[in-house]
């Protein structure tokens, strides 16, 4: 380890977990990650130049995919993923030419485009691989084959060379910028200096041509909504790379320009369901915006969901802010897994593709593979339904199949859910997100297991049992969330006090084997107003309703969608019902003299037609 700075807490424990997350994690397993013949098709692109056809990002998918197997097999240690992933990083390491290149772009027509934004990811997904290979040569293979990569990247950028904000045509070069994050990551791995010097060299170049992002953030006048580049998952992209230069070098302005940078995105960017971009995939004041007329289905897209989560997940380690594991949940429970598949569904009619062609590309794939992609590519907000676009979709097997941007990243996504839930340092454990199931840690001096037993998020009763052979002294921190007014704490049921820091109930005692934490919170079921816009009218006499985390939405299978209510003062009165579909939580809302049925918003509008149409937000009336 070769950083100046280490995180406050650390994700250092193992995770079985039982409910949704786990559920989650081993459909996208079992459908996508164990399909031999996707990495096939991924990494046999390299064989040849297909992206210099449309300056496209056909070089991401395999990387951005190898990323999050990884991460997912950190989390089930399935032995036939760990054979695939194997077979699929020898692959790609043969793809590298004699130079290093592995692209796939001909060397005419390198450095432009996505090329770089592709070899980032190249660099990612074998970074990831070795943090799983089991193999120490193959390791060191793998390692040297992402420096070669790295290398001849640095020989033709640079000061007094291409600089790298001039290697893409596209949003200023952020794209390319954000290659910061697996440059620091192999630094840390090598220790060559020269990784950290191209890292310090990408961030005094600005990120964006003609534009400081990271002094933008760090003087904290401007949202990014207001940058002159708004492409929300690159720049997201781009300060999860500053993060980690930070604590290879010390320097706090860093640190702190990645921190004002996530809070002005929550204060502007991130709407109710945890995602961002009501502008297909721009910040543009979407906190304001998710009400507007014109926000279609085609917005918040899933690559900046999970970069969100990804981003926010660096920052809750390095900072131990609790505001982050909120925003990290806000985002799994709705955006995250409302993007899932589980029903398997295509496009339909409705579905807009950006070439008329590649509607023929989907349907001669589909007509092959019945099964649709794993992850849709954007959230709606208001009545639409789900899988209205294919993000990123680019034709491939000529034309006979297609990738897609958030088809490839979902993975990092749900893979990390797990590895978020309890975190830990030298003085003891923090509960992030409360996921029923063990979580075991295995320091020489301090081994322990937490078994928990809850129906959160829907319940709000969270039992956690501490396991230990050796009774010792240490913390057990405990997440408040954010909409939990009141809450109480029992330990082997009897009354707790803790004081509350950071949002976190410290508990601070000598733990044995045996016992007990019971924590009750309050889930809060409560109407969220939009917020006034002064040019629109109509803007806040919109609301919706949350029970805890949970967004609460309208779906055309529960019976017709509620088009306006009364506005009333009175809190909503939550109902649950039995459920008529899968889904986490079915109720009756009671409120403005309507009873609105709704389920939660991961799994409204499953069936992507208009028969489970979906809302959230709702129009009131006086």
């Amino acid at each position: 380890m070769y950083y100046k700075v280490t995180d406050k807490l650390e994700a250092g424990g193992s995770f079985s977990c039982v409910g949704i997350v786990d559920d989650i994690i081993k459909y996208v397993e079992h459908v996508q990650l164990k399909d031999r013949s996707i990495w096939r098709m991924l990494t046999d692109q390299f064989g040849g130049t297909d992206d210099d056809e449309d300056n496209g990002w056909r070089g991401e998918y395999w990387g951005k995919l190898m990323r999050g197997a990884c991460i997912v097999y950190e989390y089930t240690h399935d032995p036939e993923l760990y054979s695939i992933l194997l077979e699929s990083a020898e692959q790609i390491i043969k793809y590298a030419d004699d130079e290093g290149r592995i692209t796939a772009y001909s060397k005419e027509n390198e450095f432009c485009g996505w090329d770089i934004w592709c070899r980032k990811y190249v660099l990612l997904g074998l970074i990831h691989f070795s943090y799983i290979c089991i193999d120490e040569k193959l390791r060191e293979c793998v390692i040297r084959t992402a420096c070669a990569q790295l290398d001849y990247i640095i020989d033709h950028i640079g000061a007094g060379k291409t600089e790298i904000t001039d290697t893409s045509e596209m949003w200023g070069g952020i794209n390319s910028s954000s290659i910061l994050e697996p440059v620091v990551l192999l630094y840390n791995i090598t220790g060559e200096s020269k990784y950290l010097d191209f890292a310090g060299y990408i961030v005094s170049s600005g990120g964006a041509k003609g534009f400081d992002i990271f002094e933008a953030a760090y003087e904290d006048k401007l949202y990014p909504y207001e940058y002159p580049v708004t492409k929300a998952y690159e720049l997201m992209s781009c300060f999860e790379g500053l993060t980690e230069y930070y604590k290879a070098v010390g320097e706090e302005k860093w640190r702190d320009a990645a921190v004002k940078f996530s809070k002005k995105l929550i204060e502007s960017e991130i709407t109710i369901v945890g995602s961002a971009g009501c502008k297909h995939e721009l910040f543009n004041h979407s906190r304001l915006m998710q009400t507007a007329r014109d926000c279609t289905g085609l917005m918040q897209e899933t690559c900046v969901t999970v970069t969100w989560i990804k981003l926010c997940f660096k920052l809750l380690k390095l900072t131990g802010d609790s505001i982050y594991a909120d925003e990290i949940e806000r985002s799994v429970y709705n955006a995250l897994y409302g993007a899932v598949n589980t029903d398997g569904c295509t496009c339909g009619a409705e579905a807009t593709f950006d070439e008329p062609y590649y509607r023929n590309v989907y349907d001669t794939y589909h007509k092959a593979h019945p099964r649709g992609q794993v992850f849709d590519s954007y959230s709606p907000l208001r009545a639409d339904i789900r899988g209205k676009a294919v993000g990123g979709f680019k034709p491939m097997l000529e034309r006979t199949a297609y990738f897609g941007c958030c088809i490839a990243i979902g993975a990092a996504g749900i893979g990390r859910v797990p590895q978020m839930s309890v975190l830990n340092d030298a003085g003891g454990f923090s509960f992030m997100l409360y996921l029923p199931g063990k979580a075991e840690f295995n320091a020489e001096d301090r081994s322990v297991r937490f078994v928990t037993d809850t129906g959160y998020p829907t319940e709000g009763t969270v039992s956690i049992s501490v396991e230990t052979k050796v009774s010792r002294e240490f913390e057990i921190r405990l997440r408040i969330p954010y909409f939990s007014n009141e809450y109480d704490i029992m330990i082997n049921g009897q009354y707790a006090d803790a004081e509350v820091k950071n949002g976190m109930a410290v508990l601070d005692r000598v733990w044995r084997n045996g016992d007990v934490i019971d924590l009750v919170l309050d889930m809060n079921t409560r109407a969220v107003k939009g917020e006034e816009d002064p040019d629109d009218d109509a803007s806040s006499s919109y609301i919706a309703f949350m029970h805890g985390p949970i967004v609460l939405a309208g779906d055309a299978r529960l019976g017709k969608i509620c088009d306006d209510i009364k506005m009333v003062p009175e809190k909503p009165v939550f109902k649950k019902m039995q459920p008529q579909f899968r889904s986490m939580i079915h109720g009756s809302i009671e409120f403005g003299g309507r009873d609105i049925k709704m389920t939660d918003y991961a799994s409204a509008g499953k069936t992507w037609r208009r028969d489970s149409e979906t809302n959230v937000w709702i129009k009131t009336v006086r």
